[in-house]
């Protein structure tokens, strides 16, 4: 009898088990076709084809659009994990530097053309690349003398100074906090807005130090170089602007152009010539500036109120850049942990000095 009770016991034991197995099983396929959609509309998703369990090769990257890269860039710079850094360095085409990532070219060419369509003192002036952190560049002096001279007589001898300018490379880091939830679902639009604010704050940083920067851990800018001024006496009138004008040398004159602060650019518009002209002209087209005496016309508030600047700014002030614009995120910075934010900071080291100040002129004491 007890045998007989022990048997039926055993197999209600193996019934039960088979039943668990059977759940389990079901419960374990359900899971694996979950995980498997999952998966699947991960793959079909924009970032799911960058960020796989496969390595982006060279040649995946190549056939990406630049919209593409662009926005794929960022959206693998927020997953900081897994094989994002492998889609960062494969779209980015380089190697982290200054703890952040390079751009892809096309997300630098995006912000510095951004910069140059606005006609900032970059696009003005001359950008050399740097390959190391200092260097000289050469200054000349005295002009080299020519003289005539009789068959058989004696020659003139004449020498030509030159002295030193260097650019020296300094870093500046911008910052933008945004949500997590905006960069990591970012569109073209999205990044493109980002790119906008980044290069007006990049802009307004190099305009200011190109035109009035230190010099002290930051490029020397032209107001703090040694330039021809020419006194205005009185009020501000055609005999001012002619006397700016032609004090310039010839040479440089033709491509020169004016950088003027808001405070004077109504009185700049009322001058007139002798024959009741207006010497200031709008602007012709969009996205050309207005001229004076035929010449640029660029607004620069960074200027003293009291001056105008006219010069050839390619020949007088060159830019240096010392590396390529480098981009990192982080969710430590200030609260951006506590407010699910991210702070985005760009970086760029660049240099800035004014090696021929014969090629500007400045209309200093303005009433």
């Amino acid at each position: 009898m007890e045998e007989k009770k022990d048997l039926l016991e055993k197999k209600e034991d193996a019934k039960e088990t088979d039943l668990d197995k059977k759940a389990e099983g079901i419960a374990f396929g359900i899971a694996d076709k979950a995980v498997k959609r999952i998966e699947d509309q991960l793959k079909e998703s924009e970032i799911g084809k960058v960020v796989s369990k496969k390595e982006l090769s060279n040649t995946n990257v190549k056939t990406l659009s630049k919209n593409e890269k662009i926005v794929r860039f960022f959206k693998a710079l927020v997953r900081r994990e897994g094989p994002d850094y492998k889609v960062i360095k494969a779209l980015s085409e380089g190697v982290a530097a200054d703890g952040g990532n390079l751009f892809p070219n096309e997300f630098r060419y995006e912000i510095i053309k951004d910069i140059e369509e606005q006609h900032r003192m970059r696009s003005l002036v001359k950008v050399l690349p740097m390959t190391r952190d200092i260097i000289d560049i050469p200054k000349r002096g005295s002009q080299v003398k020519v003289y005539w001279t009789a068959e058989n007589a004696a020659k003139t001898t004449t020498t030509a100074d030159w002295s030193q300018k260097q650019l020296v490379a300094y870093k500046m880091a911008a910052i933008l906090y945004s949500s997590e939830e905006l960069v990591d679902d970012s569109t073209i639009d999205v990044v493109q807005e980002i790119i906008s604010q980044f290069s007006e704050a990049i802009a307004t940083e190099e305009d200011r130090v190109i035109t009035a920067g230190s010099g002290v851990a930051q490029p020397t800018g032209l107001t703090s170089a040694t330039i021809t001024a020419i006194a205005c006496a009185g009020n501000l009138d055609f005999d001012d602007i002619n006397n700016l004008f032609y004090n310039l040398p010839t040479q440089y004159r033709n491509k020169a152009s004016f950088l003027v602060h808001n405070s004077n650019m109504l009185e700049i518009a009322k001058i007139k010539d002798s024959n009741g002209r207006y010497l200031y002209q709008d602007s012709q087209a969009a996205g050309d500036p207005p001229t004076l005496k035929g010449r640029p016309v660029y607004e620069n508030n960074h200027l003293p109120e009291s001056e105008i600047y006219f010069g050839d700014y390619k020949s007088a002030y060159y830019v240096g850049d010392r590396q390529q614009m480098t981009v990192d995120i982080s969710r430590e910075a200030g609260n951006a942990w506590e407010y699910d934010q991210v702070s985005i900071r760009v970086v760029e080291r660049i240099a800035g000095n004014c090696v021929l100040e014969n090629a500007v002129r400045v209309l200093n004491t303005i009433p």
